[in-house]
């Protein structure tokens, strides 16, 4: 009897087992029939960021569109590592999504490094007419999407200003031998070099100790980087040069966008437009709150003058026609950009 029992008790045993396995496999990031699709979206900026609060709208417009089908697994404040550790993830499927800077990103993606080639992009309108609706961000697509990204997007980061302890800067003659801190980019380096400056790379995370201990007198961040991480309390002079502007970009990876349904496409391309758009508006935003912040705190916001924007100008031009610097950036882009510049 106790045999017979056994037996039939491993029966009903065996046959509820598939749905108790199925009961419990709702919350995956498969996205399969009957599956939630979660997403892995990162970036390198924190909480107080607008890309964070933008992505915070992001993930709840999903959802929404979604019907609760698609949740937005939001990984801010570089938990996934730097912006190149961020894109070489998507770029392998470790991760789903990311925003970054074309700054970080062209570390994995050289081809659209020439976005950022100095003194190219300084002003909002030649964002929106060159990156947002023209060939820029054309190229920029198209260059990402050859090295297995897609690209839901293109959206502000800042506009490059050039900051110091020192003076006020008028002219390339009044950054001689001035200590500018960089990018870890040679592009910079030479650009700032050709100013007569002595500039040195560095991480970002060392830089407020940097400009603290005076191992540098300056540096070349915006004002919503510069305000939010404190760097105004060690520069007095700012000068609004636009000498460089990263745009961010909002890539996915191209095999599991492939393995997305229509509508999940669908969803998370409008959402990720609204999100790209509305960055834009809190970004330019925060540029005009955030300088008025650091003028009343002290800080002196100037002007370009037509000797400094002949300056870098030239010191720029001498950076566009260094084949060893372009070397590996879109070379039709770059044959455009010199054209356009009078310089082929």
């Amino acid at each position: 009897m106790k045999k017979i029992l056994t037996v039939l008790l491993s029966v009903v045993l065996i046959g509820a087992m598939p749905l108790a396995f199925t009961g419990c496999g709702k919350s995956t990031s498969g996205g399969g029939d009957g599956e939630k699709l979660v997403i892995h979206f990162g970036s390198t900026q924190g909480t107080t960021h607008a890309w964070y609060k933008a992505a915070e709208k992001f993930a709840k417009a999903v959802e929404e569109e979604s019907n609760g089908n698609i949740e937005i697994s939001i990984e801010f404040g570089g938990v996934n590592g730097s912006d190149k550790d961020h894109a070489e993830a998507v770029q392998n499927g470790s991760l789903d999504m990311y925003l970054g800077s074309t700054v970080g990103a062209d570390a994995v993606v050289s081809k659209m490094g020439f976005v950022n080639l100095p003194y190219f992009i300084n002003s909002y309108e030649q964002v929106d007419d060159l990156i947002y609706d023209g060939w820029v961000g054309q190229t920029i697509k198209k260059d990402m999407e050859g090295e297995g990204f897609k690209l839901l997007g293109l959206t502000d980061c800042d506009f490059r200003w050039i900051s110091n302890s020192k003076r006020e800067i008028k002219s390339g003659a009044d950054m001689k031998g001035m200590k500018i801190r960089t990018p870890e980019s040679k592009m910079f380096l030479s650009f700032f070099e050709n100013l007569g400056a002595t500039p040195t790379s560095m991480a970002f995370t060392e830089l407020p100790s940097a400009l603290q201990q005076g191992t540098v007198d300056g540096q070349d961040n915006g004002p919503v980087l510069s305000y939010t991480n404190g760097l105004h309390q060690f520069n007095k002079y700012w000068v609004k040069s636009n000498h460089s502007f990263a745009a961010a970009v909002l890539v996915f990876n191209a095999d599991k966008w492939d393995s997305l349904t229509e509508e999940q496409q669908e969803i998370l391309q409008k959402c990720s437009t609204d999100m790209c758009d509305n960055i834009i508006t809190l970004i330019r935003k925060d540029v005009e709150d955030m300088t008025k912040k650091m003028e009343k705190e002290g800080c002196e916001v100037i002007e370009v003058s037509d000797q400094l924007d002949k300056d870098m100008r030239d010191a720029a031009y001498k950076v566009w026609q260094d084949k060893e610097i372009t070397a590996n950036f879109d070379q039709d882009a770059v044959e455009k950009i010199l054209k356009d510049a009078g310089l082929k």
